[in-house]
């Protein structure tokens, strides 16, 4: 069912390149949001070509409005990827870790050249590969380093200048203006987002003594998360001035946090989408790589490290107080 992996002399010539197919076949906001700037180099590289994302269910949204996407595929699309005729097919799994499941859907796309990192099976699936960065660089950099690979001739914006995006449709950032005023919210008060997997999760009590200080300093706070962390918030005592936002899907979320004046959450999926929203963060890093997934070196964002070990709340309200 997989075609064999062909040797290619030489890059593709962007003005032959008619149809693209970027597959990052995860479960994680973050991640589709950290491909977010190669899309955008893929438009630049390629003008004339339409360009189709694959990827899991969970997420579709996150890349909707986005004007450098024409399509959202899932794996319901598979039966027919290779009538599609693609051009150029990316494999946009992680520099550091082969995954099969990534690289099968590349192969099953048919395209006339399949892109991807060097690393574990790959050559199996993928005919042009790029050696896995040796420097430490951030993701959007690395999934960049695919597409300058694909596009060697063509001057595209350096690395320093990357930027996730978010798109919004009609009406919607309007709707969570008013949402996040609804709660009694204003543009001086901030988002605390309790969500986290595994060891970067922290208490709530963390985050209720954290929304006590913004109050005691003259600002609101709001306890976000999903279904879990209300859940770990019921019968605690929420002082005045913290509230405990609602359960919402994903793109009236953003909405909503688009309205703070600042957000603080671990390396997560609203972490991502708030750097993305232009809200400012600050981000706790615990057992994850900064340097890979922060946004420290932007304006306005300011990463906790803490190696091995959660922050204490009066770290975190030290680096809030000197973002706000």
């Amino acid at each position: 069912l997989l075609p064999k992996p062909r040797p290619h002399k030489g890059p593709a010539d962007p003005s032959q390149v008619r149809r693209i197919l970027a597959v990052r076949h995860d479960a994680r906001l973050g991640n589709l949001l950290l491909l977010t700037p190669a899309l955008s180099l893929l438009k630049t590289a390629f003008p004339a070509a339409r360009v189709e994302v694959m990827i899991a269910d969970r997420y579709g949204g996150a890349l909707a409005h986005n004007p450098c996407v024409d399509e959202v595929l899932t794996a319901q699309s598979l039966a027919g990827l290779r009538l599609r005729r693609y051009d150029l097919a990316f494999d946009f799994s992680p520099q550091h870790a082969f995954s099969l499941s990534s690289a099968v859907w590349t192969a099953l796309s048919g395209a006339k050249r399949r892109v991807g990192f060097n690393r574990g099976d790959a050559a199996r699936f993928l005919d042009d590969l790029v050696a896995v960065p040796a420097a430490h660089a951030h993701e959007t950099a690395n999934l960049a380093a695919l597409v300058r690979h694909a596009a060697p001739a063509v001057v595209l914006p350096d690395d320093s200048s990357l930027r996730t995006q978010w798109h919004f449709g009609p009406g919607e950032k309007e709707a969570g203006g008013k949402l996040w005023s609804s709660w009694g919210l204003d543009a001086q008060s901030v988002a605390l987002f309790l969500g986290a997997r595994a060891e970067k999760r922290l208490d709530p009590s963390w985050f209720i003594e954290l929304g006590e200080r913004l109050v005691r300093s003259g600002r609101k706070a709001v306890l976000m998360g999903g279904p879990a962390e209300r859940k770990l918030l019921a019968g605690r005592a929420i002082p005045p001035g913290v509230s405990i936002a609602p359960e919402l899907a994903l793109r009236p979320f953003a909405a909503v946090i688009a309205n703070a004046r600042a957000v603080l959450s671990a390396d997560t999926g609203p972490m991502h989408l708030a750097v993305a929203l232009g809200v400012p963060t600050v981000e706790l890093f615990s057992h994850t790589e900064p340097w890979r997934f922060g946004y420290g070196h932007l304006p306005e964002h300011n990463v906790l490290d803490t190696p091995g070990r959660s922050a204490t709340t009066d770290e975190a309200w030290s680096a809030l107080a000197t973002l706000l």
